[in-house]
C-alpha cells in the first residue's frame, strides 16, 4: 500500500506537470503566431501604403506626359499650317502656267486652314487642362502627405485588429487569449520605433536644388515617341547633294520648369559662305510651330543650331502659363548605393497573454495548499511577468518579378523586358512584406521596456 501511494503521487505529479507543460506550449505558440500575425498584417498595410503612393506617382507622371502630348500636337499643327501653307504660296506661282499645279494649291491651303484651326482649337484647350493638372498634383500632394502621416497608426490598427481576431468566443465559452502589450513602456517603444522608421523612409522632393532629378527623369522617359523626338522620316529627310531637306522636332524639359516643344523644317542648298569663301549649307525655312508651358507664360530659348527656322518658331511660339513645373513628389528617402540591396523597413509589435488565460492545473484550481509534513500538491507555474509574451516583428522591402528566378512562372507579365534587377522606390508598386527575425538589440531594449532581464536577448530563440 505504501508503495502504491507512493506510485501514485509520482504518477499524479508527472501528469500535472505534462498537463502544465503541454498547455503552456500550446499557449506559448498560440502567442508567437498571434505575434507574427500582427507584424505582419502592419507591414503588409505600409507596403499598400507604399504601392498607393507609387500609383499616385505614376497617375501624375501619366498626367504630365499627357500634357506634353498636347503640346508636341499643337507644335506640330502649327509647323503642318504653316509648311503647307508656303509650299501652296509657292504652287500658287508655279500654278500660273500649269493649272494642275494650282489645283494641288488649293488643296494644300484647305489643308493649312484645317490644321491652323487644329492648332487654335488645342491652344484653347491646353490652359483648362493645365489648371485641372495643378489641381490633381494638389491633390496627390496632399493625399501623400496624409499617408506618410499617418500610415503607421492605419499599420497599428491593423495589427491590433489581427490580434483580436485570435480571440476565442463559442456556445457560451470564451478564451480571451492573447492581446496586444499595452503596458505603456512597450507600447510607447514599439509605436515611437515604426513610427520613427516608417516618417523616415520617405520624404518630399523638389523642395531645394536637384531634388527634382528622378522625377524629371521618370517623366522623360514617359513621353512616346511622337512627344519624345519627330525628325522625320523619308523624303522629310534627304540629301541630292546640291540641295535636300531637314526636319527636325521634339520635346524639352527646361529646368524642371518649362516644356518647349518645337517642329521645324528646312530647306537647304549648296552655297558658299565665310571669309576665305567655303562650301557650306544655306538652308531656308518651310515650316515651323512651337508650344511652351511654365508658370510665367514665357517664350523659353532659341533652340540650335539657331537658324531662322528656329528663330522663326520662337517668335510664333504659342506660350501656356501655371504650369509648376515636373512634380514634387514623394520618394525613398535614401537613395545611396549603399542601401539598395536592403532597401526596406521594419515593423515591431509585442503580444501578450496572461498566464489567467492559460488553462493550466493553477488556473483550474486542481491543486490544493496544504501544510501536511508529507508535502503539497500545489504546483503553481511561474512566468516572468505572469505572462507569456512574444515579440514580432515583419520587413516591407521591394521586389518585382523577373526573368530567370527559379520556380517563378506566375509573374510572367510583370517581368521586365531587359531582365534587369529593379531597385526600390514610389514610382513602382511592388513592395511586400514578410516576416523578420528580431536583432538582439532591439530584443533587449523591448525585454527591458517589458520590465525583464535584458540579457534574455542573447540566449532566448528569435521574438520568444
Amino acid at each position: 500500500m505504501i508503495w502504491l501511494l507512493g506510485t501514485l503521487s509520482a504518477a499524479a505529479a508527472v501528469m500535472y506537470s505534462v498537463f502544465n507543460v503541454s498547455q503552456l506550449t500550446v499557449a506559448k505558440e498560440r502567442t508567437v503566431n498571434a505575434a507574427d500575425a500582427a507584424a505582419l498584417a502592419g507591414a503588409t498595410v505600409e507596403a499598400r501604403l507604399l504601392n498607393l503612393m507609387a500609383y499616385n506617382n505614376r497617375a501624375m507622371m501619366a498626367n504630365e506626359a499627357f500634357l506634353v502630348q498636347m503640346l508636341s500636337l499643337e507644335s506640330w499643327t502649327q509647323y503642318f499650317s504653316s509648311t503647307a501653307d508656303h509650299i501652296g504660296d509657292v504652287m500658287d506661282v508655279l500654278g500660273t502656267v500649269v493649272p494642275q499645279v494650282a489645283i494641288a494649291a488649293r488643296l494644300l491651303h484647305e489643308l493649312a486652314a484645317a490644321a491652323d484651326e487644329g492648332h487654335r482649337k488645342l491652344g484653347l484647350a491646353i490652359d483648362p487642362v493645365i489648371r485641372a493638372l495643378e489641381r490633381e498634383k494638389g491633390i496627390f500632394r496632399f493625399n501623400h502627405s496624409v499617408v506618410r502621416n499617418t500610415g503607421s497608426l492605419l499599420a497599428q490598427d491593423a495589427a491590433i485588429a489581427i490580434t483580436d481576431a485570435n480571440r476565442t468566443h463559442f456556445d457560451g465559452h470564451s478564451d480571451a487569449g492573447v492581446q496586444l502589450d499595452r503596458r505603456p513602456s512597450v507600447l510607447a517603444l514599439t509605436l515611437a520605433t515604426n513610427a520613427h522608421d516608417w516618417m523616415n523612409f520617405t520624404r518630399q522632393y523638389g523642395t531645394t536644388g536637384d531634388d527634382r532629378r528622378d522625377a524629371a527623369h521618370v517623366l522623360l522617359a514617359s513621353r512616346d515617341g511622337f512627344s519624345a523626338a519627330r525628325p522625320g522620316e523619308g523624303w522629310l529627310n534627304f540629301d541630292a547633294l546640291l540641295f535636300g531637306l531637314e526636319k527636325d522636332g521634339g520635346s524639352r524639359l527646361k529646368a524642371y520648369e518649362r516644356w518647349e516643344s518645337q517642329d521645324t523644317l528646312e530647306l537647304w542648298t549648296k552655297g558658299l559662305c565665310g571669309k576665305p569663301p567655303r562650301p557650306c549649307k544655306v538652308y531656308a525655312p518651310i515650316g515651323w510651330g512651337r508650344a511652351n508651358a511654365d508658370d510665367a507664360g514665357s517664350s523659353g530659348d532659341v533652340w540650335s543650331p539657331r537658324r531662322t527656322a528656329q528663330f522663326l518658331a520662337h517668335a510664333d511660339s504659342t506660350s501656356h502659363p501655371k504650369w509648376t513645373g515636373v512634380p514634387h513628389v514623394y520618394d525613398i528617402r535614401d537613395k545611396s548605393l549603399s542601401q539598395r540591396d536592403r532597401l526596406g523597413l521594419d515593423f515591431v509589435v509585442v503580444v501578450s497573454r496572461p498566464l489567467s488565460n492559460t488553462q493550466t492545473s493553477d488556473a483550474l484550481q486542481m491543486g490544493v495548499a496544504t501544510g501536511s509534513v508529507a508535502g503539497s500538491s500545489d504546483m503553481p507555474e511561474r512566468l516572468a511577468g505572469h505572462r507569456l509574451s512574444a515579440i514580432g516583428k515583419a520587413r516591407v522591402f521591394f521586389e518585382r518579378p523577373r526573368r530567370g528566378l527559379p520556380n517563378d512562372f506566375t509573374a510572367r507579365t510583370l517581368w521586365r523586358p531587359d531582365s534587369a534587377k529593379e531597385h526600390g522606390s514610389l514610382f513602382s508598386p511592388y513592395w511586400q512584406a514578410r516576416l523578420a527575425d528580431t536583432r538582439p538589440g532591439e530584443k533587449a531594449a523591448l525585454l527591458a521596456a517589458m520590465g525583464l532581464a535584458p540579457d534574455y536577448a542573447y540566449y532566448t530563440p528569435g521574438g520568444q
